[in-house]
């Protein structure tokens, strides 16, 4: 089965979601309100694993109660991981706050031993460190552009990054394609999110999986093979 380690599933609608039945997706959330409709529909699509959290673009609009209930919910057991959480280095009036949440949220992960999936946009260093000093244990980086030196770190330190289909038309994310060994290596479509005109969707991960194929020197099967293995690797 194919791999969708990063998706919005909350923002497609079901009967776009019927046509994803084929592939496993994580199922990231972004705020209150998307983790509780992520949890929902696990629920009710069996190729569908719930990871909840708040999105570091969104900390500057949500509650501190709203933050607390997340928590809540990931220490009942109703989610699989923590995600899409970490720090946007860009967004810069608001990154001691996400520091500070994001350290929160490894907390929870190191506690519960849950796996995160991770948005680390000008901030992969940081993030990182914060991570190894925490014990999280198990990670994604989502659709990694970060230094191509700290991709041996990541490996070592068991953390996945995650390949998106943009990867055919970003050159920086085509070098760590290039560069990252097969065993960290995971597809993504971080659906639907729009990249430069391009709508990515899970329906793209059979074309992204015969491009990586291409680029790496490996045939299809054992690469579909290898992405699901670090999948499970990754949920533990």
């Amino acid at each position: 089965m194919l791999i969708d380690a990063h998706c919005h599933a909350h923002a497609f609608s079901d009967a776009e979601l019927g046509e994803f039945s084929k592939i496993r997706i994580i199922a990231v959330s972004e705020d209150l309100e998307s983790s509780r409709r992520t949890i929902n529909l696990s629920k009710r699509f069996n190729n569908i694993t719930p990871f909840i959290g708040i999105h570091p673009w969104n900390l500057e609009s949500v509650s501190k109660g709203e933050i607390e209930e997340v928590f809540r919910l990931l220490r009942l057991g109703v989610a699989r991981g923590v995600g899409e959480v970490g720090v946007d280095g860009r967004i810069k009036r608001s990154v001691r706050k996400q520091v500070e949440v994001f350290k929160l949220f490894c907390k929870v992960s190191a506690e519960l031993d849950l796996p995160m999936n991770i948005h680390a946009l000008n901030a992969w260093d940081q993030v990182f460190e914060i991570m190894l000093k925490m014990d999280v244990r198990r990670a994604l980086f989502h659709w990694y552009t970060g230094p191509i030196r700290l991709l041996r770190d990541i490996g070592e330190a068991g953390y996945y990054i995650s390949i998106n289909p943009a990867v055919r038309i970003q050159p920086k994310h085509r070098r760590v394609l290039e560069n990252a060994e097969l065993d960290m290596i995971i597809t993504e479509s971080d659906g639907p999110y729009n990249y430069k005109g391009l709508r990515l969707t899970p329906t793209m991960i059979s074309d992204l999986i015969e491009f990586i194929s291409d680029v790496k020197g490996v045939d299809k099967v054992s690469l579909e093979k290898i992405i699901e293995r670090n999948f499970e690797r990754l949920l533990g």
